[in-house]
């Protein structure tokens, strides 16, 4: 139930979701190769998910206002991670694919857990106020900016709500049941760890099976 694992061995066999941020240093030759022997290789199914619209949004919470130059370096930031997977040998693992928004953003389902997400979130006072806390501390991090203090607070929102249904929909719904990703994901590990009945009723899922890998965790 949304456990949190630091052993490459719970990859084996099973059907990862891996998500990439765009635009760090973080993704270099070594991590991903080491994602590629460790995780993808003994994977059932991989599907490593460039997250485009989280660095469009990341953008505009940084004060950006120009979209289409945005759009423009997205698009080459995600070119660059893409060919450095490949010349990284990804094409030689069948099971792998790369993905990034216009896999979801089309699908009811997802459009659906965005709306009842959202007003989950609306109706629960402590459920709002621990994403507020949150949000909070992420504008600490990375700055107030944008055109306005409330502007970068409701941007930092909509990046969490879409963050934690991405997380959602690709383990419990599409069944990438194994998150791989840097560390922790703040608010959708507070939700599983707090309100599992509540995340039931927003997937539709009896039974809760996500489990989470950090990269960054102590077997680093």
């Amino acid at each position: 139930m949304g456990d949190i694992v630091y052993l490459a061995e719970h990859a084996k066999g099973g059907n990862l979701f891996i998500p990439m941020s765009l635009g760090n240093h973080y993704y270099s030759y070594d991590v991903l190769r080491r994602l590629m022997n460790d995780f993808i290789q003994p994977s059932s199914l991989s599907i490593i998910f460039l997250c485009d619209h989280l660095r469009f949004l990341s953008y505009l919470i940084r004060g950006e206002t120009d979209r289409q130059r945005i759009t423009s370096n997205i698009n080459i930031q995600v070119g660059e991670l893409s060919r450095a997977l490949i010349k990284l040998g990804l094409g030689s693992h069948p099971n792998a694919s790369i993905a990034d928004w216009s896999f979801c953003r089309k699908d009811g389902r997802y459009k659906g857990l965005i709306s009842k997400l959202q007003q989950f979130v609306r109706d629960d006072a402590t459920v709002r106020r621990e994403l507020d806390d949150y949000i909070d501390c992420l504008l600490d991090i990375h700055g107030r900016k944008g055109t306005s203090v409330a502007r970068c607070a409701e941007l930092q929102f909509e990046y969490v709500i879409e963050e934690t249904a991405l997380s959602l929909y690709m383990t419990e719904i599409r069944g990438y049941h194994v998150e791989v990703y840097r560390r922790g994901m703040g608010f959708v590990d507070y939700l599983y760890a707090r309100r599992p009945a509540d995340l039931r009723t927003l997937t539709g899922k009896l039974i809760l099976n996500r489990k989470f890998i950090s990269l960054e965790g102590p077997e680093r």
